[in-house]
């Protein structure tokens, strides 16, 4: 009787789905038949099914499946007034778009439904996300939630906002990151100080719809940029791993070298104080996830057998989106595993669900420094190992007009990857023990790097023709390629499902 009770005072609470919504599901089922073979479009990452794609937006685990959200404008390949697209999937690898889970049609998000989180309560999921607006030469944003049933038709609360203003009354206040903890909804949102420096903000609630302020969870002294976006945080292995993305810091040497930056930070959160026991957030202890051109803000999980998962975008502001000029632009990258080492590092690696994205073995030989092979195909991986750590090795992506090189220098103790023009080297610090592996994912117009076990992770955008691989550096190498399959795209019978739906409603 409880639940009965629940399900009719939150469907009360709800907006109900009004035409516009029902317009844009239906056009929804026509963009299949338009969906055709884009220049540089990728086949196994997640990009909209039409139009710009940017940061994850949410990503969590509902009814047996993986959903993960995003930020995108459906009308051409430019940043524009933010819908969320949405994608779920059975295993991480294969992928099948949804309708549009969020649209900025209301007083409130009619300039954009930007990032936030998703939470599953009482069999509901729940979106978290900030609604922006602008009036004038002032922006303004709220934090607002959306509800579903089902995991695909979200309705919005009625009462939205649900936290009106940033507190100290500055514009810069978005990505509600929620999640509870023994019976109390936390949430945290990114935001700017009065002093224009990056801050985040703590609020708790018992029911999720009403919040009270807490206070500033972490502040920013000077040295760690002007805006904090996209908070995340959650445990792992006894730390509270802090992840923030960050607009305004300054380069230092071989770091920070992008536009803005997405990074860690450890300590242990409080939950009786409501604050940290021990972190202190500056460019000494902030670290970076990912080192290379285009990667920025993210979003992770727990799955259901305790892994903790991770997305990002693949892409950067300062970027060119070549292919833009095709109607669509950027990307997600693949998902991600976390691990923290008994140093204290973050280490990254492809989820082990990615070998099933293997069609073919196409190469599997040994090669000497100059001698090179064609890749036979634009979507692909590698696997490199050399013979010790005491040489350098060296692989270069070429072709006409281009290329991207991968190098790890033993007497330096770097790794870097390089794609040529102004800025075109990013570099880490790295000391593989016995020898150099490396797993290389290249789909069309993007490639990730991953070194020994997730130490260091380089993401980059391409635009390649035909590519060949070159050997290069003192060290011998042993090679695996492997063709990777299409694995994102549309289901024909989630299309008769959303049919249905548009009968009965």
């Amino acid at each position: 009787m409880e639940i009965h009770v629940i399900v009719v005072i939150l469907w009360l609470w709800f907006i109900p789905a009004d035409v516009s919504d029902l317009g844009n599901v239906g056009s929804f089922l026509t963009k299949n038949k338009r969906m055709i073979k884009k220049k540089y479009r990728p086949i196994y990452h997640i990009t909209a099914p039409e139009g710009w794609i940017s940061n994850p937006t949410a990503f969590t685990f509902y009814k047996r499946q993986y959903h993960i959200f995003y930020q995108y404008h459906p009308y051409n390949g430019a940043w524009e007034h933010t819908n969320w697209g949405h994608a779920v999937s059975d295993n991480l690898v294969d992928w099948i778009h949804y309708p549009t889970a969020l649209m900025p049609k209301d007083h409130y998000d009619r300039h954009g439904c930007l990032a936030g989180s998703a939470v599953v309560n009482k069999n509901f999921l729940t979106l978290f996300y900030t609604g922006h607006i602008v009036s004038g030469r002032e922006s303004i944003q709220t934090q607002n939630l959306a509800v579903s049933g089902d995991g695909m038709f979200f309705q919005k609360f009625l009462y939205n906002p649900i936290i009106r203003e940033s507190p100290n009354g500055i514009g810069e206040f978005r990505n509600p990151k929620v999640w509870r903890f023994r019976n109390i909804w936390y949430m945290i949102v990114g935001a700017t100080s009065r002093e224009r420096n990056g801050q985040l903000l703590l609020y708790s609630s018992d029911d999720m719809f009403n919040w009270k302020l807490n206070g500033t969870l972490v502040n920013s002294y000077g040295d760690m940029g002007d805006m904090w976006e996209n908070p995340d945080l959650f445990e792992l292995n006894g730390f509270h791993v802090l992840i923030i993305s960050v607009q305004g810091i300054e380069a230092d040497g071989w770091r920070f070298r992008n536009l803005y930056q997405t990074g860690y930070i450890l300590g242990h959160f409080n939950y009786v104080k409501g604050q940290f026991d021990d972190m202190e957030v500056s460019i000494a202890t902030f670290n970076q996830l990912d080192y290379g051109h285009d990667f920025y803000t993210v979003k992770t999980m727990s799955a259901i057998d305790g892994r903790r998962l991770l997305v990002g975008w693949l892409g950067m502001w300062e970027s060119d989106f070549i292919e833009s000029t095709f109607g669509w632009a950027s990307m997600l990258t693949m998902i991600r595993e976390l691990r923290l080492n008994k140093n204290g590092r973050l280490l990254m690696t492809p989820v082990e669900e990615v070998t099933d994205l293997r069609e073919e073995l196409i190469e599997n030989a040994w090669y000497k420094p100059g001698e090179f092979f064609k890749a036979e195909t634009k979507s692909f991986e590698l696997i490199v190992n050399s013979t010790s750590v005491q040489s350098d090795v060296v692989l270069i992506l070429e072709w006409n007009f281009g290329g991207y090189t991968v190098g790890y220098s033993s007497e330096h103790g770097y790794i870097s990857v390089d794609r040529g023009g102004i800025d075109g080297v990013r570099r880490a610090y790295w000391s593989p023990v016995d020898h150099v592996h490396l797993r290389i994912f290249v789909d069309y117009s993007s490639v990730e790097v991953f070194c020994g076990d997730g130490e260091v992770v380089f993401s980059s955008r391409i635009y390649p023709n035909s590519m060949r691989i070159r050997i290069a550096g003192d060290s011998e190498v042993h090679i695996l390629q492997y063709k990777l399959r299409r694995s994102v795209g549309f289901d024909n019978n989630l299309e008769q499902r959303i049919r249905n739906h548009l009968i009965n409603t």
